[in-house]
């Protein structure tokens, strides 16, 4: 990586462990167990100790920024590089960790927090993040097998051209997606939950739609 990226990745870490600041000033006035997963209807489903939530989350988001981050940074040292789209994928997680983690750390302390309204605004978000600026990823060399960054293939891309319109597709189908996420907020928890199956299975008929696209060759 080169150092400016290194200083990036510094930066989004000490974000996501800046929020055990919060979690440790208010530590006294948790609960011993935290719930840290609710369903649909905003009812507790799952619970842990206080230290791990309060110390073990931040890491355990630590960890998957940096596979997330690594990952992204692997697929660009192999292909052509995505600036704006980097950009991006590096602080989805830390922004993820702030909001999910501050929600956590109210609603442990009695106060009224709508988890499913976070959580699908975050997810929504995500979508319309990725999606708006994964057009913009440039088609890499051919024989490398990769469409985008952390987007790759099991098959030779020969059509670079159909290897752009899959990203442009895939990009449209997740812009769509969060939009139909947050319009899921104003229905019933189930309606959120059909939108999510359905952004996710769409996402999944891009991949054959590819294969297609990306090694037809135009003659």
């Amino acid at each position: 990586m080169t150092k400016n990226k290194w200083w990036v990745l510094a930066l989004t870490s000490a974000v996501i462990l800046a929020t055990m600041l919060y979690g440790a000033s208010q530590y006294s006035a948790l609960p011993a167990t935290m719930v840290t997963h609710w369903g649909v209807d905003n009812q507790p489903n799952g619970w842990m100790p206080k230290a791990l939530v309060v110390y073990g989350l931040p890491l355990l988001m630590l960890g998957a920024h940096w596979l997330a981050v690594g990952t992204t940074y692997w697929a660009s040292s192999h292909g052509k590089s995505a600036p704006r789209f980097e950009r991006i994928t590096v602080w989805i997680i830390p922004v993820v960790t702030v909001v999910i983690y501050v929600a956590t750390i109210r609603y442990g302390l009695g106060q009224a927090v709508n988890i499913r309204l976070w959580a699908i605004a975050v997810v929504g978000a995500v979508f319309i993040a990725m999606g708006n600026y994964l057009p913009t990823v440039p088609a890499p060399a051919a024989h490398k097998g990769w469409i985008g960054i952390g987007y790759h293939v099991p098959w030779q891309v020969k059509n670079p051209a159909g290897a752009l319109k899959s990203m442009r597709v895939l990009g449209y189908v997740m812009v769509a997606g969060g939009v139909l996420m947050l319009a899921s907020l104003f229905f019933p928890p189930v309606v959120s939950v059909a939108a999510l199956v359905l952004v996710i299975a769409a996402m999944i008929v891009v991949m054959p739609l590819s294969y297609r696209w990306t090694t037809r060759i135009d003659r």
